[in-house]
């Protein structure tokens, strides 16, 4: 499942689905397979977690895909002058 990681000083990164992670005592751990983690963030340098649920992947997409249509009528008015 694709997430967000903000660190406690603000900078945030972009995981995608293919990064295992999980959370234990505080410490998030990474890798590219589960039980195996490559990389180990101690609870005083990160600030939150956010998940990116299907849900809100197909809002932004019905949200682009309303925006990319109302393009594509103006162009047509704009052939039609």
């Amino acid at each position: 499942m694709a997430f967000k990681l903000t660190y406690s000083d603000g900078q945030s990164t972009d995981y995608d689905d293919s990064t295992n992670w999980e959370v234990d005592n505080g410490v998030v751990k990474l890798g590219r397979e589960s039980g195996k983690w490559t990389v180990l963030i101690s609870p005083s340098h990160w600030a939150t977690l956010e998940l990116e649920t299907g849900e809100d992947k197909d809002k932004g997409k019905d949200d682009k895909d309303e925006k990319d249509k109302d393009d594509d009528d103006k162009d047509d008015k704009d052939k039609d002058d």
